[in-house]
């Protein structure tokens, strides 16, 4: 049969039913390291996204939340102890540590923006600091005031801390 004789309703199923598929299967096999490469990237760069804005959405959240609970913490009326019948009540009396209790979320908030911080030297921190904005500065300086208590460090925030 010549390409003459076919008529052109058996050229049209031929094409389809034949030729289309494996057209199509040829085409995948050659092109699939391309289409994987294609989706790993789509892929990786939809997650990349999504970690950064998860990331600025938490920074954002923590910054708003120890911004709420500072003001809490210093707008706080003095609680005070009932004292004996006939007695006036008695503030309470100070904290007996000199150090404040370690908070979790500062120690979340340093060791997010000064990695490895516990392991810096006093100098390598009070150099970063100026690149940290009133909310870090204020974790650095609640997270150092409890634990090792470097006052150059100590210092150093708190001047940067009132320069701002």
């Amino acid at each position: 049969m010549s390409d003459g004789d076919e008529s052109p309703a058996l050229r049209r199923a031929l094409d389809v039913v034949v030729f289309a598929p494996v057209g199509a299967v040829l085409t995948v096999v050659e092109d699939l390291p391309e289409f994987v490469a294609k989706g790993r990237q789509r892929i990786e760069t939809d997650i990349r996204n999504a970690r950064f804005v998860g990331e600025w959405v938490v920074k954002t959240g923590r910054r708003e939340f120890v911004r709420r609970v500072g003001n809490l913490m210093h707008t706080e009326p003095t609680t005070a102890r009932p004292g004996p019948p006939g007695r006036s009540a008695t503030p309470a009396p100070p904290p007996t540590s000199s150090r404040p209790e370690a908070d979790p979320a500062d120690t979340a908030l340093v060791e997010r923006t000064l990695a490895g911080y516990d392991t810096l030297s006093a100098a390598q921190v009070v150099r970063r600091l100026e690149s940290l904005g009133p909310d870090e500065l204020r974790a650095v300086h609640r997270y150092e005031a409890s634990h090792r208590h470097r006052r150059t460090i100590l210092n150093r925030a708190t001047q940067l801390l009132d320069d701002s």
